[in-house]
């Protein structure tokens, strides 16, 4: 992409963001907003981006012991919602959490506020910067650092030559985490922390008018919705090609701190999966008995086990709207997103249709969505539209698919891009089309890792709460807005039982996604 691209897109962004001010100027509330949402996603990235950036660099280009078992279990967070994520931590920690009631005043849990809202954001943002840094640390060109050793040491040409090869993932991830950050209301709802997300939730929750609660936070929705594009343009133009690299990548031998790696890298996985695991484990399993007059709070593998088996009868309703709600937007979500991922993956003014969409679905906050398609169908005319609102599961599938078709776009660009161009030029000669080049060519060879497209927007889908909570219909309840409603009383047993039950759901989900990407790449080696 051409400098004078990039100067004429950072032209418009701030010609917008000149607009937005002016917009706001007088205004306080959208001020303070602005100002909380830029802090919450701040501090999120100070936490995740550093130690995400370790986690990837340590697991795909050192030789510490253990990382193929570490990968995957870090891999499968990526799955796990974050509603989920603040139920495990609130579990522990928040106001009814198991170390508050034993340390401390319930009045005063280690888990509320803004250290609350920037701490769960970080623990469920680290997987995806790991994500997202790993894909470009593999690609970091061999001969280079190979050559840099011949003139520094491995630990200078890691800080030369790799880390500055990653400057545009960093890049990339550092802003995958502001637009999640600024995007979700389910924390900062939890713990009263006022952002543009969490207003227009509340505000409209409240009985506010739909215009007005819109009107007053769409100026800095502009202004982010901007960023975002320039962001992705900035970034496709710094970025290195991904094609698969001749060779493997270096790896940096650790030598006398392998083991303090190893201890490090342990303390990670302790705090990312252990503690809020052990957190709902506790809270699932414990009871309180009353022994001469004193409350007693005993912890049972039976009650755990009666809390648990209990779950699927007892919401068996919400599990299956759940499903439901999810397969339909999954099917959707892949219906749409993988023509404009086959559209996009020669890059070109082709992909204009999927980055914008993608940078858009992941930019505007879930609340907003769902303001949005209330003010959409939400009208007597044309006749209809008041039907599908109502009567319908049209509006949550449309929320989800906003959001879950950036996902899918993202995730099936990678899995289309690496056909090899011989290959469907060959196809060309012969007659065929893009779209006969697509079916015949393109999805039949990869129908495993399709599949797993399909299984990760099913997650994303069945995981939302911020974009669908606005617009269910009456008698549809989803395990995210039950957990959600709960959450406010604190995690007791129930809760736990619960989120227990999801977190294996998501579990296998990741099992499978991993399963059937690595059958992919057993046919791509064979092949």
């Amino acid at each position: 992409m051409s400098r004078n691209t990039i100067a004429a897109a950072i032209l418009v962004a701030a010609t917008a963001a000149g607009l937005t001010a002016w917009w706001l100027y007088g205004e306080p509330q959208p001020w303070v907003l602005m100002r909380n949402t830029v802090l919450l996603s701040l501090g999120v990235c100070l936490i995740a981006v550093p130690l995400g950036t370790c986690l990837a660099i340590s697991l795909t280009r050192t030789d510490l012991p253990g990382r193929r078992a570490m990968t995957p279990a870090l891999l499968a967070l990526l799955f796990v919602p974050l509603y989920l994520t603040a139920a495990a931590w609130d579990a522990g920690f928040g106001q009814i959490g198991w170390y508050t009631l034993v340390q401390s005043s319930p009045a005063e849990p280690w888990l509320a506020g803004w250290r609350a809202a920037i701490w769960i954001h970080a623990m469920a943002a680290i997987p995806w910067v790991m994500l997202l840094v790993a894909a470009a640390a593999r690609h970091v060109e061999a001969s280079l650092e190979e050559d840099a050793l011949l003139d520094g040491t491995a630990r200078q040409v890691l800080w030369h030559v790799t880390l500055r090869r990653l400057r545009p993932a960093l890049a990339v991830a550092a802003l995958w985490v502001l637009l999640g950050t600024a995007a979700e209301m389910t924390v900062t709802d939890l713990y009263r922390v006022r952002t543009y997300a969490e207003v227009l939730y509340t505000g409209f929750a409240l009985g506010d008018d739909l215009s007005d609660s819109a009107m007053r936070v769409l100026p800095g929705m502009v202004a982010v919705t901007w960023l975002v594009v320039i962001g992705f343009v900035v970034a496709a133009s710094l970025a290195p090609s991904f094609r698969t690299p001749p060779r493997p990548p270096w790896i940096f031998r650790l030598g006398r701190w392998r083991w303090l790696m190893v201890i490090a890298q342990s303390g990670v996985l302790l705090l990312l999966i252990a503690v809020p695991l052990g957190n709902l484990v506790y809270k699932a399993g414990v009871t309180v008995q009353i022994d001469d007059g004193q409350r007693q709070r005993l912890w049972t593998i039976a009650a755990l086990w009666e809390t648990v088996a209990a779950v699927p009868w007892r919401y068996g309703e919400e599990f299956g709207w759940t499903a439901v709600l999810g397969a339909v937007t999954a099917t959707a979500a892949v219906a749409l997103g993988l023509p404009l991922a086959w559209l996009a993956r020669r890059g070109g003014w082709r992909s204009v249709p999927a980055v914008a969409i993608a940078a858009t679905g992941l930019a505007i906050p879930g609340p907003l969505i769902g303001l949005s398609i209330i003010w959409l169908l939400d009208r007597p005319f044309p006749p209809g539209l008041i039907w599908l609102y109502d009567r319908t599961l049209f509006a949550p599938v449309l929320a989800m698919l906003v959001r879950t078709l950036p996902i899918t776009i993202l995730f099936g660009w990678h899995v289309l891009s690496s056909i090899a161009s011989d290959v469907l030029d060959a196809a060309a000669c012969d007659g065929a089309g893009t779209w006969r080049q697509f079916w015949w060519i393109a999805v039949p060879p990869r129908i495993a890792s399709l599949l797993a497209v399909w299984l990760v927007a099913f997650a994303v889908a069945t995981g939302d709460l911020a974009c669908s909570i606005l617009v269910v219909p009456a008698g549809v309840t989803t395990i995210p807005i039950r957990v959600f409603g709960l959450l406010h009383a604190g995690v007791d047993d129930q809760v736990a039982g619960i989120c227990l039950v999801m977190l294996a759901s998501f579990f296998l989900l990741a099992v499978l996604v991993m399963r059937l990407l690595k059958v992919k790449q057993r046919g791509t080696r064979s092949g």
